[in-house]
C-alpha cells in the first residue's frame, strides 16, 4: 500500500458551520466521478487538541502535562514544530490514502463542520489542500437549530449550542 505523503492537491476540505447546507453540498460534490467522501470523519479535530496547539478542558488523562510534554518533545525534534506537523500529517495521510485506495476516485472530500473551529491548524497541516468555505446567514443557522432540535425554542438553542458565537468568528 502507498506510504508516500498524500498529494495535498487531492484533498478538499468543506468548511462550514453546522446547519449551513454542507451535507447537501457534500452530496452534490460526491456525485462527481472523481470525488470520494465519507460523512464527517472528524479525523483532524482531535489532532488539534493533543496539547501542542490547543487543549481539551476535560480529558481522561492529565491534558496539561500532556501539552507540556508534546511541546518539550517537539523541541527535541531536529526540525521542531515542522517535524511534529509531519508526523500528524503522516497519520492523516495514511487514513486519507487508504480511504481512496479501493475507489477509482482521485480526490477526497472531508466535510466535518467542527473543522471550522480548528481551521488555522488544518491550514498549517495542509496548506496546499483545496478549501471550500460555505456560509449561511447566522440567524438562519440559529433558526434551523432551534426548529430541528429545540422545538422552536430559540433561547434554549442559543444557550445549549452557541453555534453563532463559536462559528461566525472562526469562519470569519
Amino acid at each position: 500500500m502507498d506510504r508516500l505523503p498524500m498529494n495535498q492537491q487531492k484533498l478538499i476540505f468543506l468548511i462550514s458551520a453546522p446547519r449551513s447546507g454542507s451535507t447537501l453540498l457534500q452530496r452534490v460534490l460526491a456525485s462527481h466521478s472523481d470525488i470520494f467522501t465519507h460523512p464527517e470523519p472528524h479525523l483532524l479535530t482531535p489532532l488539534n487538541y493533543l496539547g501542542y496547539y490547543n487543549n481539551v478542558e476535560k480529558a481522561p488523562y492529565d491534558h496539561i502535562n500532556a501539552a507540556k510534554a508534546f511541546r518539550e518533545l517537539a523541541d527535541e525534534l531536529p526540525n521542531g514544530e515542522q517535524d511534529y506537523l509531519d508526523a500528524l500529517r503522516s497519520y492523516s495521510d495514511t487514513i486519507y490514502q487508504r480511504l481512496l485506495h479501493n475507489t477509482d476516485k482521485n480526490f477526497f472530500l472531508d466535510k466535518t463542520p467542527a473543522y471550522a473551529l480548528v481551521l488555522p491548524f488544518i491550514a498549517k497541516l495542509y496548506p496546499n489542500a483545496k478549501y471550500i468555505i460555505l456560509t449561511r446567514h447566522p440567524m438562519a443557522i440559529n433558526h434551523s437549530i432551534a426548529k430541528s432540535f429545540f422545538s422552536g425554542n430559540y433561547k434554549t438553542a442559543i444557550k445549549t449550542n452557541p453555534v453563532i458565537k463559536k462559528y461566525v468568528p472562526a469562519i470569519g
